[in-house]
């Protein structure tokens, strides 16, 4: 099975107060032309699909527009978890309705990370879908003391039961590192977090493939047929 990995839309970006959805628009219409050229048969959109908790109706009409193109024209499934930017409310509306056209939005942790099984000639791939949390949503389901997104992250995992006689993939949206080291940048750079605070790559050990938000820096590289 191939996949895409997407993540950081942003539909909705103002620059300089001038709206760049058209740009945005071509953007998405070249990754259809890779979903095309590639055959790609499932997306993973790692959250911040939308720029601002209450996107604009352009906005709204541009991601049904792509998820139309994506689904109904070229059949792909397509997983969408929520990220730090994105309205739970707004973005999970009619979900389960659309489940059955292959489109699995997840905006909520509820005390297990949701699991969507898919299949291919291999076997069976789980795909975790573990949207944007802060540990204030994880200390609603357990009891344990919780003081930092990297405790939260330690909790969920170790509650969580990875078959690993299967494949198995994350999509999440943290800032993950390596032990808590930055990752290499050029003296012009500058490191900018989008306020969520990191959580180690250790605590997703478990898994062949993490699907990870923008400016998320591991070291790690697994590699297993999806």
């Amino acid at each position: 099975m191939k996949f895409l990995h997407l993540s950081d839309l942003h539909i909705g970006k103002t620059l300089l107060e001038q709206s760049i959805l058209e740009d945005q628009k071509y953007m998405l219409k070249q990754i259809l032309k890779i979903v095309d050229d590639e055959k790609i048969d499932s997306v993973l959109i790692a959250g911040d699909i939308y720029d601002r908790a209450v996107p604009s109706s352009e906005a709204v009409e541009i991601l049904d527009w792509f998820l139309n193109e994506l689904i109904r024209k070229n059949k792909v499934k397509v997983f969408i978890i929520s990220g730090n930017h994105d309205s739970k409310e707004r973005l999970n509306f009619g979900s389960k309705i659309f489940e059955n056209d292959g489109l699995y939005i997840q905006t909520s942790y509820n005390g297990k990370i949701r699991k969507v099984e898919v299949e291919d000639e291999y076997g069976l791939i789980n795909i975790y879908m573990l949207p944007f949390i802060k540990p204030i949503d994880v200390k609603n389901f357990f009891d344990e003391e919780i003081e930092s997104y990297d405790d939260a992250f330690k909790l969920i995992m170790k509650n969580e039961e990875i078959d690993n006689s299967k494949r198995n993939i994350i999509i999440a949206h943290q800032f993950v590192t390596n032990s808590g080291k930055e990752p290499e940048r050029s003296e012009s750079e500058t490191l900018i977090i989008g306020g969520s605070e990191n959580i180690d790559v250790s605590n997703f050990d478990k898994f062949d493939y993490v699907a990870l938000r923008t400016y998320s820096w591991t070291t790690k590289n697994r590699k297993r047929n999806c």
